[in-house]
């Protein structure tokens, strides 16, 4: 995938992302195309209101082959540290009831804290698009080297955030996006999910 940074405005997606998720996004949005659901972190019920069963997961979130439920809105998970200089994976898995194919992008907001953060508050993010690829905004040059890949089976959607910090960043919340064909946005936010750090000394 190819790579565009972004050091003095943010890309027009990604705008269109924070102008829809502004504070807080619905988990589903009427278009004139008919009923749109969002793309979803873990679970949905628009399934039940088309008449059939409601969808669960549990494994949205995958940080260095650890994985956890994004399922919520808002959730806790342990703290993760990413060592500067040393590779990462974050990969999210998205589910659409309309099938994967209608989801257009995921975006991960980073560097931002407080008591309940929107992606509008974030400075550092990525994003991957399918219409323009990866899309990096880093200001203060933590994230090092971002790439992003996507997979596919029979009824998910996987998007993986590779990257390398180069400086540390606090702890910070991560807020994921996803936006459809018709521009339905779902959202996760994980309180205090991550941060950036050198690698202790004892260990170099």
């Amino acid at each position: 995938m190819h790579k565009r940074i972004i050091k003095t405005s943010s890309a027009v997606v990604a705008a269109l992302v924070l102008t829809l998720v502004g504070a807080n996004s619905s988990a589903y949005a009427l278009s004139g195309h008919g009923v749109s659901y969002a793309p979803s972190f873990g679970s949905t019920y628009a399934g039940s209101a088309l008449g059939s069963v409601p969808l669960y997961y549990n494994d949205g979130l995958t940080i260095n082959g650890h994985t956890y439920n994004i399922s919520n809105y808002v959730q806790t998970i342990p703290t993760k540290t990413l060592y500067v200089g040393s590779p990462a994976t974050i990969t999210v898995k998205l589910w659409e009831y309309g099938g994967t194919y209608q989801i257009q992008g995921v975006a991960l907001f980073l560097n931002v804290s407080g008591y309940s953060p929107s992606a509008g508050d974030s400075d550092t993010w990525v994003q991957y698009s399918k219409i323009t690829g990866v899309t990096v905004h880093d200001p203060h040059n933590m994230l090092g080297t971002t790439t992003a890949d996507v997979k596919y089976d029979k009824a998910f959607m996987y998007v993986t955030f590779h990257m390398v910090p180069s400086k540390p960043m606090n702890t910070s919340w991560m807020i994921f996006t996803a936006w459809d064909q018709q521009l339905s946005v779902g959202t996760a936010k994980v309180i205090n999910g991550v941060n950036f750090s050198y690698v202790p000394f004892a260990y170099h």
